[in-house]
């Protein structure tokens, strides 16, 4: 196989779903002679926030001279940017070689979409010699695909209520699945939760022998929005328990981090004529650290929105009333979207102005008509903003790379 045909063939796993469980996992780490225990893994789990602390954490990494591995879900730009080593995506012939060769492997166990990939990405790093991997968790812990990976620490972002059906109907059920994936005996970093949630967590310190390890005070991020300085203060926490650095280094390291560190689609504040902001906000809670982010814009702001249907796309669109300008609403590219119409007939009844621009680049021209020299925001789903990013910067529209926090437009 070349890497469109793997990719292509790896994409078609994509309708099998999900499955909850590890026995298709621990079975292919078997028979891939486990590359996981090659590598020690901090275990990143919680609803929001978890591939900003990765990439923040594996900056601190690099910076220090220990060489990493991050892996990420879902991509943005290029599905190859979920497993990284050193900054670099996985190469394109490496994904080819391990589709081609585990296969049947693969088809033996009915492994899914994101087990593969897990697996894939246990065994690239493996290859490369990696010694720490920062892992995202796909779903939950207790059960997820990098739960087979040996974790030594687990950073704990905070909980809302997300994927109820398969992890439970409240914050503590949630938080409950979600720190399970820390080994017993290792580090759970973690902030004060609300009273039911810290509960749940101090139980699973006890029940596993946990260290619990609170995050210090960082005064700034290498990413923009307030909302950064949490996720940056788990990270850099990490960093100082985990890597054995000496807290001069480390402190260094996360300086140098701060003013390099380059993470597409989070508050993404592109140069342009106009200049656009993409935001994944696909959740409540990322919908309002945008909204809070771009609360001193001149407002209305014009947008780009599009959803997955199975998010709390409602309690979004409330989040933009009185910040939103015309709206061009759009139809993410995956079985989960939410058509334009849907969304455009419930943002008119809501009271915004609205036009349909069901293709993604289209909807993107014609906000920036609507816009002139005025900023713009494209948000609302991974889906919508990575095909975006993509459209705009082939166009021309915007420069290639994020801005770093220093350069946003406030």
């Amino acid at each position: 196989m070349n890497y469109r045909e793997a990719e292509k063939w790896l994409f078609s796993r994509r309708r099998m779903g999900m499955k909850y469980g590890l026995e298709r996992m621990l079975s292919l780490m078997e028979e891939l002679d486990h590359p996981e225990k090659k590598f020690k893994t901090v275990h990143i789990v919680g609803t929001n926030g978890k591939g900003s602390t990765a990439a923040i954490l594996s900056g601190i990494a690099g910076a220090l001279g220990i060489s990493w591995g991050r892996g990420t879900s879902p991509h943005l730009l290029d599905f190859r940017e979920r497993i990284a080593v050193n900054s670099n995506w996985i190469p394109e012939d490496a994904v080819a070689e391990f589709i081609t060769d585990y296969r049947h492997i693969i088809r033996k166990h009915s492994a899914t979409f994101f087990e593969i990939t897990t697996a894939m990405a246990a065994w690239y790093f493996a290859s490369m010699g990696v010694k720490w991997v920062a892992a995202e968790a796909g779903l939950g812990g207790r059960l997820d695909a990098t739960r087979t990976y040996i974790g030594a620490g687990t950073i704990f972002t905070g909980v809302r209520v997300e994927h109820s059906r398969i992890l439970g109907d409240t914050r503590e059920k949630i938080a409950a699945e979600k720190v399970a994936i820390a080994a017993p005996g290792t580090v759970l970093i973690a902030a004060s939760q609300t009273p039911g949630v810290e509960q749940v967590v101090m139980d699973a310190v006890n029940r596993g022998k946990l260290r619990r390890v609170f995050p210090v005070t960082v005064k700034k991020s290498p990413l923009p929005g307030a909302h950064q300085l949490d996720n940056s203060a788990l990270a850099y926490t990490a960093a100082q328990e985990l890597f054995g650095r000496s807290e001069s280094d480390t402190e260094a390291a996360y300086n140098r981090t701060c003013a390099s560190l380059r993470w597409p689609g989070r508050l993404d504040h592109r140069n342009g004529s106009p200049s656009i902001l993409f935001d994944v906000a696909h959740n409540t809670q990322s919908m309002e650290a945008l909204v809070a982010h771009i609360q001193s814009w001149r407002k209305p702001v014009p947008m780009v929105v599009g959803f997955l249907d199975d998010k709390p796309w409602h309690q979004m669109v409330d989040l933009l009333k009185g910040i939103a300008g015309t709206v061009v609403v759009t139809t993410p590219d995956s079985e989960r979207k939410l058509t334009a119409s849907v969304l455009a007939e419930h943002m008119r009844q809501e009271g915004f102005q609205v036009e349909v621009q069901d293709v993604i680049g289209d909807a993107v021209a014609r906000c920036r008509e609507i816009a002139d020299n005025s900023p713009m925001v494209v948000t609302g789903s991974f889906f919508v903003v990575g095909e975006a990013i993509n459209e705009s910067v082939s166009h021309g529209w915007v420069n290639g790379l994020p801005n770093s926090a220093e350069d946003v437009l406030d």
